[in-house]
């Protein structure tokens, strides 16, 4: 599963006082050259933003071909919230078809830049070893960055503390699962890596 993180901001139009009926024609037409222009600085802010909120759109109505279309744009515009969401859809072959190896590559590359989401599902990758060579050892890493990662972003002031709250517990969740079958050998080597990643990926959001 994924938590889909609320939608991102799209400019939206300011309100123009409509001029007075008393006021000359002059006055409406300068109202309508400042509504033109707020429209076209508004519309060309909302590219860059509208392929997230369209896909999360799509996928709560379970439209996933839509929702990885649109994703594949956001990822293309560098969004790592997208790569997380796309490289779910392309994991499970939920609207696409199933390419576990690219679902990985796009959730590394969103670990690395502190996506606590990705860095769970990187966890449970390593964990079956779908898409990736099983490393227990790595799987408890990951987990372990994705709890400090939405540990640091789970405070108040963080406008998707709700969502970072509950991958916090199933990082945990899942973690305590996978420690119950682990051996000496590998707790020691993943507490290692767990320092090494936190260190580098484990970093509040901006």
């Amino acid at each position: 599963m994924i938590r889909i993180k609320p939608l991102r901001s799209i400019a939206k139009l300011s309100r123009v006082a409509q001029p007075h009926r008393s006021g000359a024609p002059a006055v409406a037409r300068i109202g309508m050259v400042v509504l033109c222009c707020l429209v076209v600085v508004s519309c060309a802010s909302v590219p860059a933003e509208a392929p997230y909120n369209l896909g999360v759109a799509a996928y709560k109505k379970r439209n996933y071909s839509e929702a990885a279309a649109q994703w594949t744009k956001s990822v293309a515009r560098g969004n790592t919230e997208a790569m997380n969401n796309l490289g779910y859809l392309l994991y499970n072959g939920y609207g696409v078809d199933r390419d576990t190896d690219r679902a990985v590559k796009l959730w590394r590359v969103a670990s690395e830049a502190g996506e606590s989401e990705s860095q769970w599902h990187l966890g449970r990758a390593y964990e079956t070893g779908i898409g990736v060579e099983r490393s227990l050892s790595k799987a408890y890493a990951w987990y372990q960055c994705a709890i400090e990662t939405a540990s640091n972003n789970s405070t108040a002031a963080n406008k998707d503390h709700d969502t970072e709250e509950a991958i916090l517990e199933d990082a945990k969740g899942s973690l305590l699962k996978m420690k119950e079958g682990l051996s000496a050998s590998d707790l020691e080597r993943g507490q290692a890596l767990a320092a090494e990643y936190t260190a580098r990926y484990g970093k509040p959001a901006p």
